[in-house]
């Protein structure tokens, strides 16, 4: 009998330690790295805001507190707009994905309709799940 014909299942070899060991600290990177980056993102933002504290200990003067108010306006608006682009970004990419898988299940639902009923007449809707131009 040669090795094609065995039936004969062959254990399975252990592997080795540190294969192991490699094996499970990336399955942990794996399934807990998102929060692994926001725990060292915000480990690094607490650290910046020290040196931050360390730096301007001490000091104070009118010109730099009006240039700190003008600074946290201008943050305040950088932030409220790049949090409303990131969500209309967002909004706008899951409606797309929305559509495509509408798209793609169109085509199989509509065989199914026409199998049970060949009679069955059209909704006119479009492949994307959307109404036809003339109906607007």
């Amino acid at each position: 009998m040669n090795n094609t014909q065995t039936t004969r299942l062959e254990p399975q070899r252990e592997p080795s330690t540190f294969r192991w060991f490699c094996g499970n600290v990336f399955s942990l990177f794996r399934r807990h790295g998102n929060v692994i980056i926001i725990g060292l993102t915000i480990g690094w933002l607490g650290h910046e805001a020290a040196q931050a504290f360390i730096a301007y200990a001490g000091k104070t003067s009118y010109a730099s507190l009006t240039a700190s108010l003008i600074a946290n306006l201008s943050v305040v608006w950088e932030l409220s707009l790049t949090l409303s682009g990131i969500s209309v970004t967002l909004y706008l990419r899951e409606r797309k994905l929305h559509r495509d898988t509408r798209e793609r299940l169109t085509a199989r639902i509509t065989q199914l309709e026409l199998r049970l009923d060949p009679n069955r007449s059209s909704s006119h809707l479009t492949p994307r799940g959307e109404t036809r131009k003339e109906d607007q």
